[in-house]
């Protein structure tokens, strides 16, 4: 009966010890994921986008939130030129509302996120919808506007 006893013991804390090494892996991973609509990830340069119909709005160095690119609608081009990896979300500056989150797209120096059919985002006199991007961690980053 007492190796029955210290079978059962060793089975629950080994189950438990399993437990425990699992669960902060796996709500690591969701915690690092944003919640939203993901855009497309591009592998391409800003050289290659500006040959491939995009017009250049500018760009924008910053350590969390860039500066604000103007754009007419359709699709919105983000290229990461510089800066470290991760997610880095889209969103559309509205001084009179609370500013809306376009979407989310994880970049690598050199790749470049796609969000499509941003025209209702266009608003205001301008007919422009004004976009900035917020990243959540450190580090200098560069990105490059297109339209």
């Amino acid at each position: 009966m007492k190796v029955l006893h210290k079978m059962k013991l060793k089975m629950i804390s080994t189950l438990f010890l399993a437990l425990i090494c699992v669960i902060p892996f796996s709500s690591a991973n969701a915690a690092s994921e944003p919640a939203g609509d993901e855009a497309s990830t591009i592998p391409f340069s800003t050289v290659s986008a500006a040959s491939s119909g995009w017009d250049y709005l500018g760009s924008s160095t910053f350590t969390y939130s860039s500066a604000i690119a103007k754009s007419t609608g359709g699709d919105f081009l983000v290229c990461l030129a510089s800066g470290p990896s991760g997610y880095y979300n889209l969103y559309e500056d509205d001084p009179d509302n609370p500013d809306d989150r376009v979407g989310y797209v994880y970049l690598y120096a050199g790749a470049c996120g796609a969000f499509r059919s941003i025209g209702g985002f266009v608003d205001g006199d301008n007919k422009r919808a004004e976009f900035y991007v917020y990243k959540a961690f450190g580090g200098t980053a560069t990105v490059d506007f297109y339209d």
